[in-house]
């Protein structure tokens, strides 16, 4: 018992709710029929968690043989039987035990539970290899729905984001949405374990910081791109809630992959102020400015950071398992590159400056993900000269700077070249014409060979026996069999039918103006229009009496 006014200590409150937990089993243990396996887990599972959380394992360890128990009658690896009603019944029997010893707990407590989840656990068989995948990643059943729960959220926000881009496409209040949705699952620490989910949604959050960034009109394709994004989170969301983790080759993703590349290539370059003017004799530019001197935006300590994010970011680039993760990876550094491209007002910063617009570069034009190996040495060497900034000196540095600005400036595609004979047509294989007869001896007639000089000596070898003149009548004439079947075709008079005849007129049109009316019901914009109008036409129609009548 506590003292009536002395505050719930840790203890007290695992207590509390360890035995509300308890209790909800008792009662679902004792229905008549099988328990609801899903609560069952879920009943054993929060147990679980309110030990660990109160510092108790041992009880925990328990919780989680009964909780094993649980997930085979789920899975139907075990059936709901006397045996095993009765182990689940004891077991938490048990583990009502174990609560009320908690505050004066001992190693031979320690035994019993350790000897309780044993038991449990190999009575309740070995999972699914689904499950020990999910379970080899710390994803419990739990953590599966949880993902599957927010992935369904945000591809909800994504999919009404982009129905809204499409009716506006300056409408950005979806999208502050969207990032909302993004945040439980952002904080979830093991979905950096579920490639290429955490990749994803670093695109959707870059994307939509692009967007609220630049105040020009946004790109045709970002609806298309939220769309895609919605595709892809929910098809990454159901593969965890069924296989434990998504597929990183899926084709959502490789689709959502490919339009973030093009929305980073859609931002305009700068436009030369020479190219504004009329095409005529000018005068145009009378004198070029001089561009003012700027203060250096970055300190050597933010580019010492900013050399440690590329080593990093390299290293990421290099262990991506798939192009569609490095399409992903490549595009996050777009924010990177955008930041040290604004610097400027030094020697080592504006070699920093023309480094970054050669890097964005190789990631829009695709050298970075087809050569992701030389690009990622390149990013490497270039961290490396950023971490010495901080006390070296700024020329050298530069100096170096600008010769790994030429070497990625300079780097290959890694996709190979195919020579443009090798996408000609095979030839086929019965290409070569027949060998001509052997002529017999003393033959002197000029050999039918495939040419034109051995068609016309055919042709002569065929008129001689007698096929006859070459007729162009005879080529267009239809054979006897075709005529006489057209002329026996036509002989029968045809009946000419006035068209007036085939219109709705009187009770019929009354009748087709009904169905119209049905139909108006379901219908809008110029569907909607169409039927108004064929109903006007039947109304004058109704008013002249019926060709039968």
């Amino acid at each position: 018992m506590t003292e009536p006014n002395k505050p719930l200590g840790m203890s007290d409150f695992f207590a509390l709710e360890a035995g509300e937990y308890l209790e909800r089993l008792d009662g679902l243990l004792a229905q008549g029929d099988a328990p609801s396996a899903d609560e069952f887990v879920r009943l054993a599972r929060a147990l679980r968690g309110s030990a660990l959380m109160a510092n108790q394992h041992a009880i925990a360890r328990a919780a989680g043989g009964l909780e094993a128990l649980a997930r085979a009658v789920r899975e139907a690896r075990r059936a709901w039987d006397p045996a095993t009603a009765q182990l689940a019944v004891r077991g938490v029997d048990d583990l009502k035990t174990f609560v009320r010893r908690a505050s004066s707990w001992t190693d031979a407590d320690t035994a019993k539970a350790e000897a309780m989840a044993q038991e449990l656990e190999q009575l309740a068989g070995r999972p699914s290899a689904q499950v020990r995948a999910a379970e080899a990643l710390g994803l419990d059943a739990g953590a599966r729905a949880f993902v599957a729960r927010e992935g369904a959220a945000i591809a909800s926000a994504l999919d009404r984001a982009a129905q809204a881009l499409r009716a506006n496409p300056l409408a950005h209040d979806p999208l502050q949405h969207v990032l909302r949705a993004l945040q439980p699952l952002r904080g979830l620490a093991a979905v950096n374990d579920l490639p290429p989910l955490p990749d994803l949604l670093e695109g959707i959050e870059r994307a939509i910081a692009e967007l609220s960034r630049s105040g020009i009109e946004p790109p045709a394709n970002v609806a298309d791109l939220f769309q895609a994004g919605a595709t892809a989170i929910a098809r990454g969301a159901r593969d965890v809630a069924e296989r434990g983790r998504p597929d990183p080759e899926g084709a959502e993703f490789r689709r959502f992959a490919e339009l973030i590349v093009k929305f980073m290539e859609s931002e305009p370059d700068v436009v030369s102020v020479g190219s504004l003017y009329y095409n005529d004799s000018g005068p145009h530019i009378v004198s070029r400015g001089v561009p003012v001197a700027r203060p250096s935006t970055l300190g050597r300590l933010e580019l010492v950071s900013h050399g440690e994010h590329l080593r990093q970011a390299a290293d990421s680039l290099e262990r991506a398992p798939s192009a569609t993760q490095r399409d992903l990876r490549a595009h996050t550094l777009g924010t990177t590159f955008r930041a040290l491209a604004n610097a400027g007002g030094g020697i080592l910063t504006d070699s920093v400056a023309q480094f970054a617009l050669a890097a964005r570069e190789a990631v829009a034009s695709g050298v970075a993900v087809n050569n992701a190996a030389g690009f990622a040495a390149e990013l490497r060497r270039v961290g490396d000269l950023l971490a010495r900034s901080s006390t070296g000196d700024e020329e050298v540095l530069g100096t170096e700077l600008d010769a790994r600005t030429a070497a990625i400036r300079a780097l290959p595609s890694a996709a190979p070249v195919v020579p443009i004979e090798a996408l000609a047509p095979a030839a086929p294989r019965s290409s070569a014409p027949p060998a001509p007869p052997p002529r017999p001896a003393g033959d002197d007639s000029v050999p039918e060979s495939p040419d034109l000089v051995g068609s016309w000596a055919a042709y002569q070898r065929l008129a001689q026996a007698g096929i006859g003149r070459a007729s162009l009548e005879e080529l267009i004439a239809p054979a006897p069999a075709v005529a006489a079947a057209f002329a026996a075709s036509a002989a029968p008079a045809a009946l000419a039918v006035d068209v007036r005849t085939l219109l709705y007129r009187g009770e019929r049109a009354l009748n087709r103006a009904q169905e119209l009316r049905a139909a108006a019901r379901q219908a809008s914009g110029d569907s909607l229009r169409a039927l108004v109008e064929e109903v006007c036409d039947l109304v004058a129609l109704a008013l002249e009496p019926s060709p039968n009548a």
